[in-house]
């Protein structure tokens, strides 16, 4: 083999070496690891809050269908109702909705929701239940109105 063919199987080696490189390192997993929408510092996946700059993630409903599609509301108190008549932190103006129809509660850590004997009920991620814990992502329907609980 010639000097010059040599040299440019090498060199090819090499190139394709370096791009493997490249690759696997974007694609490693970074160990439960993720990074802070506020500052951009890596924080470990058991922080709830970033210990640089304090950013955390803000708890909402996004409103999928009814009368508030599109919206999101910040859930920022102890108790969050939801109902037809205006003394319910968020009123929907559904038929299908009972003047007082769900409660979301946050236990400090977590959040919980619960039917306040309305008529319809509330439905979970398609199943109709009294009350459960929430996770970021459940799907909730109240009435005629769907929303998404979100923790992230």
């Amino acid at each position: 083999m010639s000097s010059p063919v040599l040299i440019a199987i090498i060199a090819g080696g090499v190139v394709l070496l370096v791009v493997m490189v490249i690759v696997l390192a974007r694609g490693k997993k970074s160990g439960g690891q993720r990074q802070c929408p506020g500052c951009g510092r890596v924080m470990m996946a058991g922080w709830t809050r970033c210990m640089f700059c304090g950013w955390q993630p803000q708890p909402r409903l996004e409103f999928m269908t009814g009368p508030l599609a599109g919206q999101v509301w910040p859930l920022s108190g102890e108790v969050t109702t939801i109902g037809s008549v205006a003394g319910n932190s968020i009123v929907l103006s559904d038929p299908a909705v009972s003047r007082k129809h769900v409660g979301i509660r946050f236990t400090g850590t977590l959040f919980e929701v619960a039917d306040l004997g309305s008529t319809n009920g509330i439905y979970v991620n398609g199943h109709k239940m009294p009350q459960k814990q929430l996770v970021s992502g459940d799907l909730l329907r109240v009435g005629n109105t769907e929303f998404v609980f979100r923790q992230d």
